[in-house]
């Protein structure tokens, strides 16, 4: 594998301000990841906190015993006692197969960074990944999306779920999946590995009886030698040892939102847009009744707490009780799950996607609350696989990796096609519809005098005249496309794979269609490129 770099905008300003250097970082951040000693700084302040490293470790032993995780993982959630360890951390949806490739790469940059201060600073650093299993919205990890027939189609995993239930709960019918499994995997073409990846990806379904236990049986396997930890966020004995921070978070609920909305101020003076939707008067929480997973709002006098439609009314002292006895019915929102993975683990750095960098900008005031300094922040790796096939491509029509990814390719194939096509085919058929219509107009005129009556069949010959001429063009466009079918087929192949649905390929494309067709140890090749943290975009040449 081979791998070049260059600079590509992210999907906000802010975020792109922040990869290129540009952004004011005191305005929005508590440590300057371009720094020499950001994290020599950071493993300092760290030293001057505590955890509840024993509660935490033991729940995540027992989780992923469960699991069967490897002895490498085991031996990084030991680590978690030593009082001078550290984590990196960073987490994403639970998508079914891991969802799109930058899920993957997360874990990637979360590995390498870890390695690399391990290395550096001389003390435990464990790579966590945090599965965002609380979400409740279905409908953003339940598919895949898939070659069909030449079109890029989302295939979507058969349920039935109607509540707004979390996703780490939702039960998966394993019968269904492995029939799921199984399309998606057709899809993908026989290779000398589809029995293996099927019978691997069947094994962990088998292993699974929840959407995030599938995502979890898969990455534990998959990064096995890494000692990769994952941490269910919605798990019920995690709650427990959260249950002290829901106290703190429910009694300085107004105190967290006036924070948010003050640094979404100061933000928006630097010109840069909010990202974060909250109103005055949120409680940044959950209630979860295990059916629907419903976001509280206070009260003006903040002692009742009630839902947006009133399903639900609680006093604050409730609410106290629900975090100390039953905190399995709470759950954080975008606000406060930062605020909660900072008071559980010693958080060396935070990867981020673009849009994550973004909305954490704006709780940099939320943090300081509790006394605590936002992590550094450190943008994830952008990375585009490039096939062998699809690099012959773009060198035979002249494209190169950079200009796809600019959406250029629909102006490279029109400026591409006017140089095959000599002749102004549509400056001739759009001259002939003028001259037919100049010549006909005359007669239709003569017709209505001779007889009001035909004004209507006149009409309609006219357009029989002109609708012939667009078959016509229809026609010669596409004896036209014909003869150049196996050039416009190299231009279809590059977006479908550089830039499917206008998107970046890690936006769209799974890790398991790579697997397939390169082998079981793709993840680990793609591991041992060496990539710099520069935020500039990989591309890497398979």
């Amino acid at each position: 594998m081979e791998i070049y770099e260059f600079p590509l905008q992210a999907t906000t300003s802010l975020a792109s301000d922040y990869i290129a250097g540009t952004f004011p970082m005191d305005a929005g951040f508590a440590y300057d990841v371009r720094a020499e000693d950001v994290f020599a700084k950071r493993l300092s302040d760290l030293s001057r906190r505590t955890y509840p490293r024993q509660r935490l470790v033991d729940h995540l032993l027992s989780y992923h015993q469960a699991l069967q995780a490897s002895e490498r993982t085991m031996a990084n959630i030991q680590k978690l006692l030593n009082p001078s360890s550290v984590v990196v951390i960073g987490g994403q949806q639970t998508g079914l197969l891991t969802g799109p490739l930058y899920t993957i790469y997360k874990m990637m940059s979360i590995i390498q960074l870890a390695k690399e201060q391990e290395e550096q600073l001389g003390v435990p650093v464990v790579p966590v990944f945090w599965m965002a299993g609380e979400d409740h919205d279905i409908a953003e990890v339940d598919h895949v999306y898939v070659v069909d027939q030449g079109k890029i189609k989302k295939h979507t995993y058969p349920h039935a779920v109607r509540e707004k239930r979390m996703v780490a709960q939702l039960p998966i019918d394993r019968q269904i999946c492995i029939e799921w499994i199984q399309q998606v995997i057709e899809t993908y073409g026989e290779t000398e590995t589809t029995d293996k990846l099927l019978h691997f990806l069947e094994n962990c379904v088998e292993q699974a009886n929840t959407f995030v236990d599938f995502f979890a049986q898969i990455v534990l396997r998959l990064f096995a030698s890494e000692g990769l930890v994952v941490v269910n966020a919605a798990d019920e004995s995690l709650r427990v040892v959260e249950s002290e921070f829901f106290a703190s978070l429910i009694e300085r609920y107004s105190e967290v939102t006036e924070a948010v909305i003050y640094q979404q101020k100061r933000l928006e003076e630097l010109g840069y847009r909010k990202t974060l939707d909250i109103h005055p008067r949120s409680a940044n929480l959950f209630y979860y009744d295990g059916k629907e997973r419903l976001l509280l709002e206070a009260e003006e006098n903040g002692e009742y707490f009630r839902s947006k439609k009133n399903e639900i009314v609680w006093k604050k002292e409730e609410l106290l009780q629900m975090a100390k006895r039953s905190p399995h019915q709470l759950s954080n929102n975008v606000v406060t799950r930062p605020l909660m993975q900072e008071f559980l683990f010693p958080t060396l750095a935070f990867i981020a996607g673009p849009g994550e960098i973004a909305y954490w900008a704006e709780l940099k005031e939320a943090f300081s609350l509790f006394g605590y300094a936002m992590p550094p922040v450190v943008p994830r790796f952008n990375i585009t696989l490039v096939e062998r096939s699809i690099d012959t491509d773009l060198r035979e029509v002249g494209m190169t990796v950079f200009d796809v990814l600019q959406g250029q390719i629909e102006q490279a194939k029109s400026e591409w096609y006017a140089r095959q096509v000599q002749y102004p085919l549509d400056e001739m058929i759009a001259r002939a519809k003028e001259e037919i219509e100049e010549i006909h107009r005359p007669l239709r005129e003569i017709g209505v005098e001779i007889d009001r009556g035909l004004t209507d069949v006149l009409a309609k010959n006219a357009a029989f005249i002109q609708s012939q001429i667009d078959f016509l063009h229809q026609t010669l466009h596409r004896s036209i496309e014909r003869k150049y079918e196996v050039e416009l087929r190299k231009f279809a192949r590059i977006e479908m794979s550089l830039f499917p649905n206008q998107a970046p390929q890690e936006r769209v494309w799974n890790i398991f269609y790579y697997i397939n067709k390169y082998g079981f140890d793709f993840v680990e090749r793609l591991m041992n490129v060496k990539y710099k943290w520069n935020g500039l975009h990989k591309i890497v040449y398979l």
